[in-house]
């Protein structure tokens, strides 16, 4: 516009064609440049509301504010009007209640696949098994692999194989991915009180939020059905579950202190209270009293 003025703020009124009960409709135009003096944008913030309420808030319909020469057009009036209409900005806790309803929407299908839990019967998604992670399964059972990993394939909804590398137990921290969770199937061989043990250990790694909501809903489902699977159709005896976020701390220790864990056997007696030092006395007898209250 050329009347304004880069130094110096001003109202502005502009007649639009549209009319309401009181007449017609006006748009209230309040420019503030950035290089005038804060003085003078201070005067006129304290002053448009008055400007505003005795020209007649009915009479205005909206309102633009200004304060470069892009910001005062035709084009700059539509962008204003198109930020109007936009929804407003969600925090972190909407936006994230927003990607769960979207994921709900997602894994409705899915539900039709669910069980309802009716006494002590297993709850979850029945995804099947893979041909491979069958055959893997059954190996696994004759001790030709010692390691299986497992995911779900979210878009086949099945539990396919991923690896069956032969793993030590220093290699399993490498084992687990950062940024997807798994299923572990692993054959730890030790030495326990003497005596040489091979104990199948589950490992469900889940790596917190950097995995989608959906995933960690479905590896959730589908846990306790794929543990019932493996030890009712494939004779696996599971010797211990763990659920891990990283495989930092997958190390010798603490796979056997989940193995065997150590039981405090020894109860924890409480001594009884010793009486205060020195001869105590003679127990006191208390007698009945008489007819007059006096002792006899």
């Amino acid at each position: 516009m050329p009347l304004l003025d880069a130094q110096e703020p001003c109202y502005m009124l502009y007649r639009l064609d549209s009319q309401n009960a009181h007449g017609y409709e006006w748009l209230f135009i309040s420019w503030s440049p950035d290089h005038c003096p804060v003085r003078l944008k201070m005067v006129y913030a304290a002053t448009r509301a008055t400007l505003k309420k005795e020209f007649g808030g009915g009479h205005v319909k909206d309102e633009l504010f200004g304060t470069v020469q892009e910001d005062m057009c035709y084009q700059g009036y539509l962008r204003h009007v198109a930020s109007c209409s936009s929804p407003a900005p969600l925090t972190a806790a909407e936006q994230e209640l927003h990607r769960i309803k979207l994921t709900e929407l997602e894994c409705r299908p899915l539900q039709m696949m669910t069980e309802i839990c009716v006494g002590n019967k297993l709850q979850g998604l029945a995804f099947p098994l893979q041909e491979e992670a069958k055959r893997a399964l059954v190996q696994l059972k004759h001790k030709l692999i010692n390691y299986i990993q497992l995911k779900v394939d979210v878009v086949k909804e099945t539990i396919e194989l991923v690896h069956t590398n032969p793993t030590e137990t220093r290699d399993l921290p490498s084992r687990i991915p950062t940024n997807a969770p798994r299923y572990h199937l692993f054959l730890y061989k030790h030495s326990h009180q003497g005596e040489h043990l091979e104990s199948l250990v589950f490992i469900y790694s889940m790596p917190g939020h950097n995995c989608s909501i959906k995933e960690r809903m479905l590896y959730s489902s589908c846990l306790n059905r794929l543990l019932d699977e493996v030890e009712r159709d494939y004779h696996l005896e599971i010797a211990k579950k763990i659920e891990i976020d990283s495989g930092e701390g997958l190390t010798e220790e603490y796979l056997y202190e989940e193995v065997h864990p150590q039981a405090n056997s020894v109860k924890q007696t409480f001594a009884k209270p010793r009486g205060p030092p020195g001869k105590r006395g003679n127990k006191r007898l208390i007698k009945g009293g008489g007819e007059n209250g006096e002792e006899s």
